[in-house]
């Protein structure tokens, strides 16, 4: 019986997708920020999505990742000039974020640059158009998720891989990133429902909840890359335990918590 666990939990593992957080941490996510959101937001989110709830759109931004385009308005060197949004954020070895997308002609994948824009322009959402409200909806709310995922983060210059180099985790050939995306949390809640995921991590009171979402997305993000960094000291090729993910269940919970919290936040300040 213990056989038969183990091997589909590592087809459970092989099967997701090496998005942040995957289906199932995106649509938590969304679940606890939908448990936050006013009245009034949700009522507006009602309107605009046609019924539908945020978490069904959680995972929209990696679904249609290749379609998505952006103008970065530069000619980035080594780049072109028009391309995928970027799902991860940059931060120097002391943590703190870069600012922006453009460093001396140097792209930077930078998410939270995309997320303030977006949220910027909702908050004239009675006059934009229904497909940019959607759009502007949607990545926000993916984009929070990803900005939190340990392995999303870019350290510059010495740690820029996100986890994408091979290690073994409950004995299945994989990769950092995927650990961290989707993997760890299958490990962690094996039902993979995101509804008993929301439910375990959104239990904090309002005054936790206030001290969490101080700030904005680039407060955030330095938080994120501090906690965060001791993930990427994990080597290339390491043998990760089962134990692994008991382990690191405290940080993964606590980043998808606050990635609800605060996209709660974004989205009560910017729909009103």
């Amino acid at each position: 019986m213990k056989r038969i666990g183990f091997i589909i939990l590592a087809l459970v593992i092989c099967c997701q997708a090496a998005f942040g957080w995957g289906r199932v941490g995106h649509a938590a996510i969304a679940k606890v920020a939908e448990n936050h959101l006013t009245p009034k937001a949700k009522q507006i989110i009602d309107e605009y999505l046609d019924g539908k709830s945020i978490v069904k759109y959680a995972s929209y931004a990696d679904k249609y990742k290749s379609t998505l385009l952006i103008d970065l308005g530069f000619d980035p060197v080594g780049w072109d000039r028009v391309t995928t949004y970027p799902h991860t954020s940059e931060a120097n070895e002391a943590c703190e974020p870069f600012r922006g997308i453009n460093d001396n002609g140097r792209y930077v994948k930078n998410c939270m640059h995309f997320i303030e824009k977006m949220a910027e322009e909702l908050k004239d959402h009675k006059n934009m158009s229904d497909s940019l409200r959607f759009h502007n909806i949607v990545m926000i709310v993916h984009f929070v998720g990803d900005m939190h995922c340990p392995e999303h983060i870019r350290y510059y210059p010495d740690d820029m891989s996100i986890g994408k180099y091979p290690v073994t985790f409950n004995g299945v050939e994989t990769t950092m990133h995927k650990v961290w995306d989707s993997q760890l949390i299958a490990a962690l809640y094996p039902s993979n429902d995101h509804n008993e995921v929301a439910a375990s991590i959104d239990k904090c009171s309002k005054k936790e909840i206030r001290k969490i979402t101080a700030g904005g997305p680039y407060d955030w993000a330095a938080a994120s890359a501090k906690v965060s960094k001791p993930v990427h000291a994990t080597p290339e090729g390491a043998v990760l335990e089962s134990s692994y993910a008991e382990d690191h269940r405290q940080l993964a919970e606590s980043q998808l918590r606050n990635a609800g919290y605060r996209l709660a936040k974004i989205l009560n300040n910017v729909l009103k």
